[in-house]
């Protein structure tokens, strides 16, 4: 990192005394640089895939060559290159083959399983039939069968339905067969099991990916994805993204190079962190990779999800319709995944071998657990952040200011307050607290470098329904939702730049638009400055360039 550094430190000198002109000169429309001034300049010079000025209007022009490109905006806004914090470009491409059964889709229950029974009839027996987004808060009258009328509506092919919360699995017998699950199969851990009913059979339903696994062996055909893991990335391009941050279950490596390549050059950068499942991948130390591919660090889960009773929470959860449907014991208050102890050798593992430690974690008691293990663990190494925390639904305000001093950066799973916001106060975690979910603003004021982040495909990554759902803090009814911890468009728009760029250490690269940086550059249709916020969901991205190439028009 610290050649990295100088590297680019000696390319901004040079380009300050480089005689040649730009290829690529941007004028005719704000340019929000997301500097740390946060300045909005008249004009941008690119030269060699890289920013070499930024100014005014003439300033700029005065720099252009006979053979220079002049791009007009025509008024429209250029931003840094959005970076996606955290996603799952991989189970993207995956769901994309399984039946929808979402509530994006979906307005009710029998639509849903007309869905499901229209794949069943049109799969060979003995084919496996996936199928993605079973959500009984879109769909509120959602009734999701147990095992045994799952057995009646596909009596001939294994089924797995996969919960919109990612955490969530329900299978018929076929598929407990084939995966090789019978009763008598023990839990992978106390937060991740097989349910059972008094009388120890198999209800058909799974929670956490740990004890899903061996059903979705035949979905992780990784060469069949090929194509479906290019759509991704383009459905990303479109979305104004040039980086994307993949947060376990990854496709090989070498997949993901070829897959964003058009032309036999990368049209968006990728950078991993990997389960411990997959550290056969892992690369023989973090000075590993290229300009749009790397290997960054590891991922753990400390808990699970709030939708499956996994999140390990202070408070308990509560007795309500939905929590019942949901399969979560009322009263009860989640499990951690790991422990204090394991967690603390994890992370001083990890950590002496240079690699980044990205931790789920959404409870407060889990969020508790992490910040004890990390002051237990010896002093961390490294280029900050040595350790990422991942969606904090829960975080405590309190423990912030020790989570900065010890260079942790957290990033935020926002669009729950918009899709869940009502279901998670109304019968989930409860008002108290939801009314104290996701302190966005708190994490500015504390040095934490939030970002914010979709999880997709739990949500689509969309990158200004994030902004605008962290800049009004509303649900789908409108309700507020912790409104102290609103934050204004500027740091919306740092979120989704150059505090993602800090979270994946390459802030000296990416994130901004500064001298010796890459010419990453996403041209919208309005100023996330100006515009209203409640506007902000409907800006298109008009042109996406990556190293000064562009690599998405609309």
């Amino acid at each position: 990192m610290l050649l990295r550094a100088l590297i680019l430190a000696s390319f901004t000198l040079l380009a300050a005394c480089q005689p040649s002109a730009p290829q690529l000169i941007f004028v005719g429309g704000p340019i929000l640089t997301v500097d740390p001034e946060d300045r909005v300049v008249e004009a941008l010079a690119v030269q060699d895939g890289r920013i070499l000025a930024t100014g005014s209007r003439q300033q700029i022009l005065a720099l252009a060559g006979s053979d220079s490109e002049i791009v007009d905006l025509h008024g429209k806004t250029l931003l840094p290159g959005l970076i996606a914090a955290h996603e799952h470009p991989t189970l993207s491409a995956l769901f994309a083959g399984a039946v929808d059964l979402s509530g994006f889709t979906h307005r009710d229950n029998q639509s849903v399983w007309q869905a499901l029974r229209q794949r069943v009839a049109s799969t060979a027996p003995g084919e496996w039939v996936y199928a993605v987004g079973l959500d009984p808060i879109l769909v509120p009258d959602l009734q999701i069968p147990p095992r045994q009328q799952l057995d009646q509506l596909a009596p001939n092919n294994p089924v797995l339905l996969i919960g919109q919360n990612l955490h969530s699995f329900w299978a018929n017998s076929r598929a407990f067969a084939v995966a090789g699950v019978d009763r008598h199969t023990p839990n992978p851990s106390a937060a991740s099991y097989y349910q059972r009913d008094d009388q120890g059979e198999l209800t058909g339903m799974i929670v956490e990916t740990q004890a899903a696994r061996p059903f979705m062996t035949e979905l992780r055909r990784p060469w069949a994805l090929l194509q479906r893991y290019e759509r991704t990335l383009d459905d990303l391009l479109a979305n104004g993204f040039t980086t994307v941050a993949s947060l376990g279950y990854n496709v090989p490596p070498l997949m993901a190079r070829y897959a964003a390549l058009r032309h036999w050059r990368p049209r968006i950068r990728q950078y991993f962190y990997l389960t411990e499942q997959e550290l056969d991948a892992l690369p023989e130390s973090p000075d590993n990779g290229s300009d749009s591919f790397a290997v960054l660090g590891v991922k753990l889960w400390a808990d699970g999800s709030p939708y499956t009773g996994s999140m390990f929470s202070r408070s308990a959860y509560l007795d309500s319709p939905l929590n019942r449907t949901l399969g979560i014991t009322p009263g009860s208050y989640g499990q951690p995944l790991l422990g204090v102890a394991a967690l603390r050798e994890k992370i001083e593992h990890y950590n002496r071998a240079g690699w980044q430690v990205a931790i789920h974690s959404q409870g407060d008691a889990s969020l508790l657990e992490v910040a004890r293990a990390l002051e237990q663990a010896a002093p961390l190494s490294g280029q900050a952040p040595a350790v990422r925390l991942e969606h904090a639904i829960e975080l405590p305000k309190p423990l912030m200011p020790e989570l900065t001093a010890q260079g942790v950066a957290v990033s935020f799973h926002i669009n729950h307050l918009l899709y869940y916001g009502d279901a998670l106060q109304d019968s989930v975690i409860g008002r108290f607290m939801t009314q104290r979910s996701l302190p966005v603003r708190s994490a500015f004021s504390a040095g934490l470098h939030p970002t914010l982040h979709a999880d997709s495909p739990m949500f689509p990554a969309q990158p200004f329904s994030l902004m605008q759902t962290a800049m009004l803090r509303r649900s789908q009814s409108g309700t507020p939702i912790n409104p102290s911890e609103t934050i204004d468009a500027h740091q919306a728009l740092r979120a989704m730049t150059i505090n993602a760029a800090y979270q994946l250490r390459q802030d000296s690269l990416l994130g901004s638009l500064e001298p010796g940086k890459w010419a990453d550059l996403t041209v919208v249709s309005d100023n996330p400055y100006r515009m209203p916020p409640t506007q902000l969901r409907q800006m298109q991205v008009n042109a996406v360039y990556l190293g000064g190439r562009q690599v998405y028009s609309d």
